[in-house]
């Protein structure tokens, strides 16, 4: 499939904070995409060009603007250089002329509620709708990681480990190179462990405190409905599905579908803490990742401090204008062409 724009707006700002519509524009646990055009923010571009995407940026929305429930504004939740925090969709947007924010939801048509969140649903309120309770348990999940610190490490691990996969390929005729740069990765991941305060305290990038938001949230809503009979059956498709949350598409070891298979098989309780090598693989998630997922469907892209509502079209389609065309090229590998293939997020 391919995609297509539609200007709905000239205002990103006023378009999602003062519309009229009964249902919320913007729901809970959306992934926002950002980037910032700022020619000074190295950081940003840094990642862009590593993973091959236009993004460097992503967060969770929290709570979307209703005046009738005394939100004015839309917030986020994020991982930044100074920690995980809550911001205002005024943050996010302005200036136009520096922001570029996308917007892709994931859809729930392979959730399975349980007799007790079928119960729970309520036709008054605008933001209900199916797998709702497991949503805002992934909002829940993020903003309960509010105090924790901006994994700095993981971002130089998360490079290591690129560069490790990518010598793999390449470096063949140098003995040693690709062991020398395994070993940076974990010189990095142990500095960072015996640089915490806290045992418990857990350190995230933007992209992985939105990736282990999603599966972490999961599990420990499948753990609970195992433990309760009426519940069990829609826990065991759960289980089957958790997939569905993950939106790394280059799990050659299987590291997910291994941890699915153990829970399934009773290898492994899905009440124990996650295994390092699938924490890992979560927290390394890139803004690409969520940007070349289909398991994420786009909605929006504020372009410019225009609103752009995203639609699959078939394969084919050309756009109507220049506009369109640029505001869909962010949805596109920031280069058609690199030198380092192992850099660029595979589409799905």
């Amino acid at each position: 499939m391919n995609f297509a724009g539609n200007q709905v707006s000239d205002n990103a700002l006023t378009y999602f904070l003062d519309q009229e519509s009964n249902v919320p524009l913007l729901k809970a646990a959306d992934v926002i995409l950002r980037v910032n055009m700022k020619k000074l923010k190295l950081f940003p571009r840094l990642i862009r060009e590593a993973t091959n995407s236009h993004w460097s940026h992503s967060g969770l929305i929290y709570v979307p603007a209703d005046r009738r429930r005394g939100f004015d504004n839309t917030f986020l939740v994020e991982a930044t250089t100074k920690g995980v925090r809550m911001a205002s969709w005024r943050q996010e947007v302005l200036p136009f002329h520096l922001m570029t924010i996308g917007v892709k939801r994931l859809p729930m048509d392979w959730y399975t509620e349980t007799p007790y969140e079928l119960n729970r649903h309520n036709r008054f309120d605008p933001e209900d709708q199916h797998g709702i309770g497991y949503l805002r348990h992934v909002r829940g999940m993020a903003l309960d990681h509010i105090n924790d610190l901006y994994n700095h490490s993981a971002v130089y691990e998360m490079a290591a480990r690129y560069s490790e996969r990518f010598l793999s390929q390449n470096a063949k005729a140098i003995p040693g190179l690709v062991e020398g740069v395994a070993g940076l990765a974990n010189f990095f991941k142990h500095m960072d462990e015996s640089t915490s305060k806290s045992p418990s305290l857990m350190r995230f990038m933007c992209s992985g405190l939105v990736q282990f938001s999603f599966f972490e949230a999961l599990r420990n809503q499948i753990a609970m409905d195992l433990d309760i009979p009426a519940h069990r059956e829609a826990a065991e498709r759960n289980l089957a599905n958790m997939h569905q949350v993950v939106f790394r598409e280059d799990d050659t070891e299987g590291v997910i579908d291994r941890y699915i298979h153990d829970v399934q098989t009773g290898k492994r309780s899905i009440k124990d803490n996650l295994p390092g090598e699938v924490y890992d693989f979560l927290q390394t998630a890139t803004p690409a990742d969520f940007n070349f997922s289909r398991k994420l469907k786009w909605q929006y892209i504020d372009y410019r401090g225009a609103v752009w509502e995203i639609h699959e079209v078939p394969d084919g389609y050309q756009p109507a204008s220049k506009e369109e065309a640029e505001v869909l090229s962010t949805m596109q590998p920031l280069h058609k062409k690199t030198s380092i293939p192992l850099l660029q997020a595979q589409p799905s």
